[in-house]
């Protein structure tokens, strides 16, 4: 009769080859986070520019983007017209935030202007409450729209160029993306 002897199995080589690997990957991770540069400072906004995110309270930023795409069926609306509408014809649209309803009574209460300069046209809207919305200007041309703030029922003035408008006191509305956009 034949004995053999069969040892049981043993896992002591590949435990060990396990936490050495575990071992590596937390060391290169410690590592890798370790010489991982520093995030920029945000640097801090020009004098006449006002960022979306953080300046503008809750109403200015509903008006700010019914404008960004108001904007835009203003330029379709022109390009489809031949000239851009005025105020009444957007309000008689119900396109916000030129449209007398409940909500813009509640976001500042506008009365929107229209100004045309060569190829530039403009929309001013003196805030009946300051305190809830400032006042805004849409200015559009070829390249995009730029809109403006000030905290005050005040018209812009004529012309309202950017030298002009911060001069007045008024502030560009930008938006700014840095890293707590992406958080």
């Amino acid at each position: 009769m034949h004995h053999q002897i069969v040892r049981r199995a043993g896992a002591e080589r590949e435990t060990l080859w396990v936490l050495l690997a575990a071992g590596v990957i937390l060391a290169s991770a410690t590592l890798a986070v370790g010489l991982r540069a520093a995030p920029d400072a945000e640097a801090p906004l020009a004098a006449h520019l006002i960022d979306s995110r953080t300046g503008l309270t809750a109403a200015e930023q509903g008006l700010y983007a019914d404008l960004k795409a108001a904007g835009e069926e203003i330029v379709a609306l022109r390009t489809a017209a031949g000239r851009a509408p005025t105020p009444e014809e957007l309000a008689a649209e119900a396109l916000p935030p030129f449209a007398a309803d409940p909500s813009a009574a509640a976001r500042g209460g506008h009365t929107w202007t229209f100004a045309e300069t060569g190829h530039e046209i403009a929309y001013a809207g003196v805030s009946a409450a300051p305190e809830l919305a400032g006042s805004l200007v849409l200015r559009l041309d070829g390249h995009g729209a730029d809109i403006w703030l000030k905290r005050a029922a005040e018209a812009p003035p004529a012309p309202p160029e950017d030298a002009a408008l911060s001069a007045a006191g008024w502030k560009r509305i930008v938006s700014t993306f840095t890293a707590g956009v992406n958080r």
